[in-house]
């Protein structure tokens, strides 16, 4: 965990009382209970555009985990835009404690039959598949991150960064593998 964050111990958890009590004793600070707004606006403004994904008509099977396809979606972005393409088999090691490969690889085969990502093998080792995002993608990524991103701000997120202001963009760093 970086900076200030408190690491929470299983013996913190399980010593916490499974009881009920008033707004009033709650020791949760504004800036974390802004955390928990966020979320759940993010997950009302998420089933809106599921909703508009699935009535274009790119999704056979809208019914699987939205959550575990989001992060897939933005494991495989996020790779790829740092220069370093994930592989499918690196991509299951994230879900192994609660999905099974073959839960990924459906997850995977279903992104791909909707355009969403492409399977690239590589040239130096054949057994090794990487996954690499479309333009499909790249259009929900900037409805997604843009819905994110006005939502944290309508809670106080401030942008403290700028790929620009040293001359570079993730563009300029991503690389296609082989």
């Amino acid at each position: 965990m970086a900076g200030d964050d408190k690491t929470l111990t299983a013996g913190e958890i399980s010593a916490s009382a499974p009881v009920t009590f008033n707004l009033d004793e709650c020791t949760m600070d504004a800036q974390e209970r802004a955390v928990l707004a966020i979320d759940i606006a993010y997950v009302q403004w998420r089933a809106d555009f599921r909703r508009t994904v699935v009535a274009s008509g790119v999704l056979n099977r809208p019914w699987r985990s939205v959550f575990e396809a989001d992060m897939m979606f933005s494991i495989v972005a996020h790779r790829w835009l740092a220069g370093r393409a994930i592989t499918h088999k690196e991509l299951a090691t994230y879900f192994e404690l609660f999905a099974t490969e073959a839960t990924v690889s459906r997850h995977l085969d279903d992104m791909e039959e909707s355009g969403m990502i492409v399977r690239q093998t590589d040239p130096d080792d054949r057994r090794r598949i990487f996954l690499l995002p479309t333009r499909r993608l790249e259009t929900i990524g900037h409805g997604y991150a843009q819905a994110r991103i006005r939502i944290m701000r309508e809670y106080g997120f401030v942008w403290t960064g700028d790929a620009a202001a040293n001359g570079t963009r993730a563009a300029d760093s991503a690389k296609k593998p082989g």
